[in-house]
């Protein structure tokens, strides 16, 4: 998911980066988060984005001038407009936005706002594992590890342990990539869910180990220190 927010005042573009920076940590999902300060800028980049935060009020074109450029370029991104001058959001329709929010910055609008669009663009969701007959739903961000059982595999969660029907690759084939690891031909990992890793070792949160298999360390660790990069929050 890539998200861009176009703002010129700095300040705001750096809580509203921090919020953005905290929603993606807790729900473990892959969103890259781009800063332009006019529209000019955001306008003059070619990533296609999933959703824009955009300023109203701002130097050279204002936001809805931008929002106009950003639809002749079918751009399809979901818009949110943050204003302090709610009296323009009628013109605004024309570029079918997607929320309206008036500053200053409203936490909860902003998380409720992104859960609103994941939903709808179905980017979150739920697993659904058959056990016995029974059809259970999990989340993805709940799964510690998954590991394989001849034709079937056992998924295992902070509440429990779950016999899924599904092999470990049919399984590894609808989690998030971006977080979930096969360090095994038959072990996937969730990184939220590393403590450590030692050479060939991981410790997982729920204080289990896992071993990587001798032809995957390389390659897991790379992704792993990519993986802490990205999606956790330094302090």
């Amino acid at each position: 998911m890539q998200v861009a927010i176009c703002d010129d005042e700095k300040i705001f573009r750096d809580k509203l980066k921090e919020v953005l920076i905290e929603y993606k940590t807790s729900k473990r999902i892959h969103m890259d988060i781009f800063e332009y300060s006019s529209g000019t800028a955001l306008l003059s980049d070619d990533k296609a984005f999933d959703m824009v935060f955009m300023d109203y009020q701002m130097p050279e074109i204002d936001g809805l001038e931008t929002a106009r450029m950003l639809r002749a370029k079918n751009s399809i991104c979901s818009i949110i407009f943050i204003t302090a001058y709610p009296q323009f959001i009628l013109d605004s329709f024309e570029v079918q936005p997607f929320r309206f929010m008036i500053k200053p910055l409203d936490v909860d609008k902003i998380t409720g706002a992104i859960d609103s669009f994941l939903h709808q663009q179905k980017l979150i969701s739920p697993l659904i594992v058959i056990e016995d007959g029974e059809q259970k739903t999990v989340r993805a961000q709940d799964i510690i590890y998954i590991e394989g059982d001849g034709k079937y595999c056992w998924v295992r969660t902070a509440t429990g342990l779950l016999h899924s029907s599904k092999t470990v690759s049919q399984v590894f084939d609808i989690l998030p990539t971006h977080c979930f690891f096969r360090i095994h031909k038959s072990y996937i990992i969730n990184m939220y869910c590393v403590e450590s890793v030692k050479e060939n070792t991981v410790m997982l949160n729920n204080g289990e180990k896992a071993t990587i298999g001798r032809n995957h360390i390389t390659e897991f660790k790379q992704a792993y220190m990519n993986f802490v990069k990205n999606f956790y929050v330094r302090f």
